[in-house]
């Protein structure tokens, strides 16, 4: 999967590296031995011309407009269209590039190395330098296996990790291994490389259309090249489809493609095998919903996959096989495989997801009124105040805890919020850190600031905050990468498109919460094409809602990982494991419905357990 190069490697060391990237035993596509060493899979393009060679992984796609922008051929292949772009444009070239990528060029004249990738996150590029050399991989275990690359946990990544807190873009979780940052490149020259960024979204102006309409149609019909950029002939392609806005929204528009082109979609649904009550501003089971989505398009085969379709635990390791990071959510982990499992079964190359349109196609407008007040916007603030008590029905104290949050120091906001009763949330509130290790990583103030939310870091600056989420999602690459590798499932997520993120983000606020209504946006735009119920429902799906069953079954090995973790130096040091068995202990049962054990058993305890499962792996223990 992928390719991985560098410079003055010892001989055999970009072999070694390949060999750990393949998914099979089948030889590399190409491998360029020159002044630079170049290896790729079987899945990866590799070029090269008297002036640069080239390893691209991923997929292109606005490849007509670059050969008219080029004057080249249809015929031409991929490589020696991204080198042309190259020639044409030098680094500014993945400004011109549209798609999901890593991409590594050596620059034969400048003796120069170029690692880039796209915004979307869902490609990986990793790098080691030391003393001159340069080693590079789509996968880190690419890297550890070069043996001169230490496989050594890095403590402040960890305990910004159990924090919750946003990471250094270039750091990853072990010293001295960096990652490309979505939307940047890294040059690398004469044994030193400089990060640069070559995307930028803050600069994207505000777009001003005439009627409202206008917003819906070109959200609809950027979100629809999106989706049909990520369907390519001969390919079998499934839906990741839960009961929200933005999964039906992909999956409508996919369906109805691959039906004028007389193809089937596959969509899969993860529903609970326990029937489990309705909670406040929540809905449980997403199977009706999703259903719906699927009765409007003849060609869709609708799939249930049960949240608990094996143990909890058993998903865990076959995820952390594969990735080299900490799973991040366990209870979903257990259903998203699953669902994977089954695409494999049936033979599916592609599974499209709708992850990122929290953040872009159905963004809720949430900081309309606190931009409003910041920017002194009188009248603006009014209308905003209007709109919620009458199209989103929220309450005086609610509006007037908003105001207060955007308006006051952040510090006096929280001593408000404890007068009032409503404490704000903690960092142990949701995570088992150790307090020792917390105070020794100087990341207490920067903890209690951030409160678990990242709203938080970006009082009033909507645009800022889902930027900063954008920046948070490279989990994202990893599972992908992932997903690849256990079952050959190529995901793929419109709502993160280049051209779909720098449209929502130039969208002005009012539109995304137009009368009151969070998401308003996209519930407009969508009509007619995703089912009233679906776009008129204001409550969130929630995501693994009999994950208490799993979890129960699941007590006799967790006990037993505890007791494992105890025999780990940095996990005793890291993780409050008194706090994690104390959980345990004092556990509620499967019937259990409060809102203290999300925090304590989805949050604090499962958090803990993957950051102690990953020390643990990369110290080698077995016991």
């Amino acid at each position: 999967m992928g390719f991985c190069g560098g410079l003055n490697l010892a001989p055999g060391t970009a072999e070694r590296c390949l060999a750990a990237l393949r998914r099979s035993a089948r030889a590399p596509s190409s491998t360029v031995a020159a002044e630079c060493v170049l290896a790729a899979c079987e899945d990866a393009i590799t070029a090269q011309d008297s002036r640069a060679i080239l390893g691209f992984d991923g997929r292109l796609d606005n490849r007509d407009d670059l050969l008219n922008r080029l004057g080249l051929a249809a015929a031409t292949d991929t490589g020696a269209l991204l080198l042309a772009a190259y020639h044409r444009w030098g680094r500014d070239c993945f400004t011109h590039l549209i798609g999901d990528y890593a991409c590594a060029i050596w620059d034969r004249d400048a003796r120069a190395f170029c690692l880039a990738t796209d915004p979307g996150a869902l490609r990986t590029l990793f790098f080691w330098t030391d003393r001159g050399r340069l080693l590079f991989a789509t996968e880190q275990r690419g890297l550890f296996a070069c043996p001169d690359v230490p496989r050594e946990i890095d403590r402040d990544q960890m305990a910004a990790w159990l924090c919750m807190l946003p990471r250094e873009p270039l750091r990853t979780f072990f010293r001295g291994i960096n990652r490309v940052p979505p939307g940047h490149c890294v040059r690398w020259a004469r044994g030193e490389y400089a990060l640069e960024r070559w995307w930028r979204p803050e600069d994207v102006p505000v777009l001003h259309l005439p009627r409202d309409e206008d917003y819906e149609e070109v959200l609809r019909e950027t979100l629809d090249e999106a989706v049909r950029a990520r369907i390519r002939p001969g390919e079998r392609i499934g839906s990741d489809l839960s009961g929200g806005l933005d999964s039906a929204s992909v999956t409508a528009l996919a369906a109805r493609r691959l039906a004028a082109e007389g193809r089937e979609l596959t969509a899969f649904t993860a529903a609970p095998r326990h029937p489990q009550p309705a909670r406040p501003n929540r809905f449980t089971d997403e199977w009706p919903h999703s259903a719906a989505v699927a009765s409007l398009y003849p060609r869709i085969e609708h799939v249930r996959i049960d949240n608990d379709a094996e143990p909890l635990l058993d998903a865990l390791y076959r995820r952390e096989a594969a990735i080299d990071w900490p799973v991040l959510n366990t209870s979903n982990t257990v259903w998203i495989d699953a669902i994977h499992r089954e695409a494999r079964r049936r033979r599916l190359d592609v599974l499209l997801v709708g992850a990122m349109g929290n953040m872009t196609i159905s963004y809720d407008g949430g900081l309309r009124l606190a931009g409003r007040l910041r920017d002194a916007d009188i009248a603006g603030t009014w209308r905003a105040i209007v709109d919620l008590r009458r199209g989103a029905g929220r309450s005086w104290l609610g509006i007037a805890g908003e105001a207060a949050d955007s308006l006051l120091p952040q510090g006096l906001s929280r001593r408000l919020r404890s007068l009032l009763g409503r404490a704000p949330t903690g960092v142990f509130d949701y995570s088992a850190i150790h307090p020792d290790f917390l105070k020794q990583s100087g990341l207490t103030d920067r903890a209690s600031t951030l409160g678990g939310r990242l709203r938080n870091l970006t009082p009033g600056d909507s645009r800022a905050l889902r930027l900063a989420v954008l920046d948070r999602t490279d989990h994202r690459g990893h599972h992908a990468m992932a997903t690849r590798r256990l079952f050959g499932i190529d995901v793929r997520d419109p709502t993160s498109d280049r051209r779909v993120v720098e449209l929502c983000l130039s969208i002005p606020e009012e539109q995304f919460a137009r009368g009151g209504v969070p998401r308003s946006l996209i519930r407009r735009a969508m009509r007619g094409l995703v089912p009233d119920v679906v776009l008129n429902e204001r409550r969130k799906g929630l995501q693994a809602a009999d994950w208490r069953v799993g979890f129960q079954e699941a007590l006799p090995g967790l006990r037993a990982e505890m007791a494992r973790l105890r025999n780990s130096p940095f996990a005793s040091e890291c993780l409050d494991l008194d706090r994690m068995d104390a959980l345990l202990d004092a556990w509620p049962g499967s019937d259990d419905r409060s809102e203290e054990a999300n925090a304590d058993y989805l949050c604090a305890f499962s958090r803990a357990l993957t950051a102690g499962r990953f020390i643990r792996r990369v110290e080698g223990g077995n016991g």
